[in-house]
């Protein structure tokens, strides 16, 4: 009965742990900007409308800070796009304004937007961004490594998520999702992002601590008991 009573609470552990497993990648897709704002209201948040560039701006050789993150292509694509494009436009996939002029190329060719803070949150408006071999978007964790890889779900309008309350994203890269030959160029505009500020709800790796912790606890409650039945036989 003991055993049982000991595997039980083991089971119910393993179980909590597997729920924080799940919850470190669930993120909620959005594709209204409404709704977005309500999910982040009550954090910090920035938007950029490039409207402080006056002149077109390259990012395909060097990186350009845009003020909350910085825009840098990697690959060998050195004539095409990528560059914060302002009026005349090349291309019409925008709205009429100025913006981020983007362009990947399946294995080749990707664009880092890299956040000067961490965020929970990100969306931006996009334009175009299914026309070609459409569009993936890597979120790359402030502590390293890719959290999730999340299609672009739109063509034309806003895009955006937010991650649960433990992880934070330092990078989101625009990569191609399948290999057409021809790339993928599209507009981005209003980036907007929700700060991250300290968020402390414990990682999965807390939950070993907690396993542990409860199966010494249990074991020395087994212990006191059957100590307490030998000195009774006394």
């Amino acid at each position: 009965m003991k055993r049982l009573h000991l595997v039980a609470s083991i089971t119910a552990i393993l179980a909590l742990l597997s729920l924080d497993t799940q919850q470190v990648k669930a993120i909620t897709i959005f594709t209204s900007r409404t709704d977005w704002n309500t999910a982040v209201s009550k954090s910090n948040t920035f938007s950029e409308d490039f409207e402080s560039f006056t002149s077109d701006t390259e990012f395909r050789t060097t990186p350009v800070d845009v003020g909350e993150f910085t825009l840098m292509q990697v690959g060998n694509n050195t004539l095409f796009r990528n560059l914060i494009e302002v009026s005349p436009f090349e291309f019409n996939d925008n709205n009429g304004t100025n913006h981020a002029s983007v362009f990947t190329d399946f294995g080749a060719t990707k664009v880092d937007l890299s956040l000067n803070t961490p965020v929970f949150g990100w969306g931006a408006d996009f334009f175009a961004a299914n026309d070609g071999e459409g569009l993936n978007l890597d979120l790359v964790l402030d502590i390293g490594g890719v959290l999730d890889t999340i299609p672009v779900t739109v063509n034309d309008g806003f895009f955006g998520f937010v991650t649960n309350r433990v992880e934070d994203i330092r990078k989101v890269t625009f990569v191609s999702r399948t290999n057409n030959s021809g790339g993928e160029g599209f507009g981005l505009d209003n980036v907007t992002g929700a700060i991250s500020q300290g968020r402390t709800i414990p990682e999965p790796a807390s939950g070993l601590g907690l396993l542990a912790f409860g199966a010494l606890g249990f074991g020395s409650l087994l212990k006191s008991k059957q100590q307490y039945k030998v000195r009774a036989k006394v």
